[in-house]
């Protein structure tokens, strides 16, 4: 397997659009493509927290990804959660998405398969693991370490988080272009230093507030920019001095702090929501047919605060 360069910048973590029946709703899809498509650097589809991929079959995972590919192309780099409850599973769910991507058949496409190695494995023997899993596929691998959702199993673990060694071993791997960072501050600086050596691997922060903040060199996989991609991309290019602009004025740095004050308020209001409610608001900016599941009560007030907060910054309808 060749190495393959992932892309630095805003990687928005796709909301799954789905009917009452639960199945993908593809007009959905199609309309939430178009508002973050032109804003962002990647897609992460099924993912843990805003595709809640955890809860999706087989099936629902396979039609999301084949619906993406024809709808965008191929012309946007996608990082596709694999992970399952245990190495099967995973294998398994990685050797039918890989049969779906060949059968596409999109020579150009950059993808890169995302996975939570302590969802099913110790840190012990991951290296092996990977090199078992590179075999099913030609795309490379994305980590992803989560120590809170990891904690969240009920399962006998010695660590919640894949040790430094372990990850400077990995990332000298071919197969292995990045990882998406959760976790304290202290890691992140211990994970920097190992990966240092490999300037073409990938550290992308999964907090959003935490990106605002203190932005990673690689780029932020973001929830939110499901509602205001435009500003998420406006700071992450700044952030990363995407567009190779490194002098800021002071109307606009003015502009920026406004645009970073909204998205962490937004960040703040979007982790506390269940996926269900953010897809709601999503169906009354006019994105998804009225066919959404409906969010569970209590979360009324926390979802009108957000589609204010929305509306002071022109992302919701007035």
């Amino acid at each position: 397997m060749a190495p393959r360069e992932a892309p630095r910048g805003l990687i928005v973590d796709l909301v799954t659009p789905l009917r009452d029946d639960l199945t993908i709703d593809a007009k959905g899809l199609e309309m939430l493509l178009a508002r973050v498509s032109p804003h962002a650097q990647g897609l992460l589809l099924a993912g843990p927290r805003g595709g809640e991929g955890a809860k999706l079959n087989e099936d629902q995972r396979r039609m999301l990804l084949e619906e993406t590919l024809s709808m965008t192309c191929a012309e946007l780099p996608l990082f596709v959660w694999i992970t399952g409850s245990s190495v099967s599973e995973t294998r398994h769910t990685l050797t039918l998405l890989s049969e779906t991507v060949e059968r596409k058949s999109f020579p150009a496409l950059s993808l890169f398969w995302v996975d939570t190695p302590l969802y099913y494995h110790s840190n012990r023997g991951l290296e092996a693991h990977f090199r078992e899993l590179a075999r099913i596929t030609g795309h490379p691998f994305i980590l992803h370490n989560d120590p809170v959702r990891v904690s969240t199993l009920g399962r006998p673990l010695k660590r919640k988080n894949i040790r430094t060694e372990i990850l400077k071993d990995l990332c000298g791997l071919e197969f292995i272009a990045g990882m998406i960072y959760e976790g304290t501050p202290e890691r992140s600086r211990h994970y920097l230093r190992a990966v240092r050596a490999g300037t073409r691997f990938r550290l992308y922060d999964g907090d959003e507030a935490r990106f605002l903040d203190h932005p990673s060199r690689s780029g932020v996989v973001s929830l939110g920019a499901n509602l205001a991609p435009g500003p998420w991309q406006k700071i992450t290019a700044s952030s990363l001095h995407l567009n190779g602009e490194r002098k800021i004025y002071p109307d606009h740095l003015s502009q920026l702090w406004e645009t970073g004050r909204y998205l962490h308020d937004l960040a703040v209001l979007c982790r506390a929501l269940p996926v269900s409610a953010i897809r709601q608001v999503l169906f009354k900016t006019g994105l998804f047919p009225p066919t959404q599941p409906t969010p569970p009560e209590g979360t009324q007030d926390a979802v009108g605060r957000l589609e204010e907060l929305m509306r002071d910054h022109g992302d919701f309808p007035p």
